[in-house]
């Protein structure tokens, strides 16, 4: 026979009811015995100081149901005032013996010669132990438990069943009304006959919340109908696909975005994932998909083909379902873009020398009797630190112009060889300490039309970047290697440890480091490419970065002979 709710109820209530109790009376007996030991622990500790002080006593001692034993320093037994001494063994091995903690011990065991129970109480005295002991029939004996605590349990057991009985009967016919209620409130049947109590409070709130929630359905149904309106006019491609890769939904825009960069014709949202530039989002989901559970991520990366530019975000949910949307990101966009990520690279970059600063001044103020050079050592790594600081400021001052204001940089002919020797007598005192040599293939006759200061900054930077990464006892070339009627083409290499293949793409990203502990440690500013990278596209060329033939790292650029269109 099945069981109702309310049986189950009472059942659940009664075997839990009932083990409870039982740990209870379990608790409390160990709670009694644990008592009985401290008890005895006094009583026969006191005896054993009245022996210790005469020794004389135990001949008449005033207890005659105490057994006392004396042994020696190893444990065998010297007197017994119940049984002779010499039919004994050695004690060593007896619980009370070993488990002797600062001169006393207690155990509660059969004794072995006289066959009753006993609590043995030993404590050392000099040279010697004395052991006293009270005899008990059997171990219940020695617990000497009352049965009160049983029977409040047992009636605490009975009492509160008896209670649970009469609620549960009380309530299980409200509680089948309800139930009713619920089934028949879909098809507007049912009815609120409850007692005047919270369940009539009940049944008024699940039927409010049954209107809400019909209410929330149609209104969901409208909402979806204008998601879809809003995805047909969205100017970014979406597509929304199920754990399974199946499309859920997607706008017309994705389908266009998709051919953009297939090279062949596609029909279908799904057919995304068979294009090769979208492996980064067959990757990812292969990934997240089959280990993470209750993962929420997003994974972006750029598209470029054909001359355009696309932001691909992919939004995977927490029921492993996922979104893709393709945004075409035009130029000005991508620096929108760029702008959001220095803001947040910024607020990282000026928190550590400022925290740097703020923490050395407040050791400064805390102890103005500082030792001197104590004292001189913090004041050099404030100023450090406001160094760099400074020079950081500087770079991001550069950055915002070329960004937002490249009409502010005045232009004039300017001569790159002297230029470069500008540079070089400026960093002459860093690369005679590392060993550095220069070789400057550049002729007298290269002259563009550019900005003397963004020029130098690029020269600059980029010889800063090999005295900091490079190594020592390094060879730099700068070679004008060629030009036509509208550009000059330049290398700049380096012999040292260089860069490996997978940090070359991103060299040029603001505060982008190959070690990033090293390279702060340095003092480098993780902007110094940046600038070489937007200073070049002001004068009309563009730069890449690649493994030098001999070892190191070769940047290959360019410049525009007049003004850049």
């Amino acid at each position: 026979m099945r069981m109702t709710l309310n049986q189950k109820t009472v059942l659940t209530f009664v075997i839990g009811m009932l083990l409870l109790s039982i740990i209870l009376l379990f608790m409390q007996r160990h709670y009694e015995y644990h008592l009985q030991e401290e008890r005895m622990d006094n009583q026969l500790s006191v005896y054993c100081d009245i022996i210790a002080r005469d020794s004389q006593i135990v001949k008449n001692f005033p207890d005659t149901a105490i057994r006392i034993t004396i042994f020696d320093s190893d444990f065998n037994v010297l007197y017994d005032n119940k049984t002779d001494s010499s039919m004994f063994y050695n004690h060593k091995k007896m619980p009370e013996f070993k488990h002797l903690a600062n001169g006393e011990g207690s155990a509660f065991r059969k004794s072995r010669s006289s066959g009753h129970y006993h609590f043995y109480y030993v404590k050392k005295y000099g040279d010697k132990y004395i052991r006293t002991s009270r005899s008990f029939n059997t171990k219940n004996e020695f617990l000497a438990a009352n049965g009160h605590s049983a029977f409040v349990i047992v009636f605490f057991f009975i009492a509160s069943t008896l209670i649970f009985l009469w609620s549960s009967r009380r309530y299980g016919i409200t509680l089948n009304k309800l139930k009713n209620f619920i089934q028949n409130v879909d098809n507007d049947k049912g009815k609120m006959d409850f007692p005047d109590n919270e369940f009539k409070q009940i049944g008024q709130q699940i039927s409010k919340l049954y209107h809400n929630l019909s209410m929330s359905q149609k209104s969901f149904a409208t909402e979806r109908e204008k998601l879809l309106s809003h995805l047909k006019i969205s100017k970014r491609g979406l597509a929304i696909f199920s754990p399974q890769r199946k499309e859920i939904l997607s706008n017309d825009l994705f389908i266009q975005y998709i051919n953009l960069v297939s090279d062949k014709r596609l029909q279908f949202s799904e057919d995304v994932f068979d294009i090769p530039q979208f492996s980064e989002v067959v990757e990812y989901l292969d990934d997240k998909q089959r280990y993470a559970h209750d993962f929420v991520g997003t994974k972006i990366f750029y598209i470029t083909k054909n001359e355009y530019t696309l932001l691909v975000t992919c939004i995977l949910f927490n029921d492993k379902s996922f979104e893709i949307n393709i945004e075409d990101v035009t130029k000005q966009q991508e620096q929108e873009i760029l702008k959001k990520q220095l803001t947040q690279n910024i607020s990282h970059e000026l928190k550590t020398p400022v925290s740097s600063i703020q923490g050395f001044m407040e050791i400064l103020m805390e102890d103005p009797d500082m030792d001197p050079q104590k004292r001189k050592f913090y004041i050099q790594r404030c100023y450090s630190q406001a160094v760099r600081l400074s020079y950081l400021l500087r770079d991001i001052s550069m950055l915002t112009k070329l960004d937002e204001s490249s009409e502010l940089f005045d232009r004039s002919p300017v001569k790159i060889r002297d230029l470069i020797e500008n540079v070089l007598q400026d960093v002459a005192l860093e690369l005679e300490k590392k060993k550095f040599k220069v070789r400057v293939k550049v002729s007298e006759k290269v002259c563009i039309n550019g900005n003397n200061s963004l020029l130098y900054s690029i020269f600059r930077n980029l010889v800063d970047n090999s005295l900091h990464y490079a190594g020592t006892d390094i060879t730099i070339t700068i070679n004008c290697y060629r030009s036509d009627n509208e550009f000059y083409y330049f290398s700049y290499s380096d012999d040292g440890v260089g860069v490996d293949d997978k940090h070359l793409s991103r060299i040029f990203e603001r505060f982008y480091r190959v070690d990033k502990g090293r390279s702060r440690k340095l003092g480098g500013t993780g902007l110094g490419l940046a600038i070489v990278k937007n200073a070049v596209a002001m004068h009309g060329g563009r730069i890449t970065a690649k493994k030098h033939a001999g070892g190191g790292l070769e940047f290959l650029f360019t410049f525009k002979k007049g003004l850049p269109e």
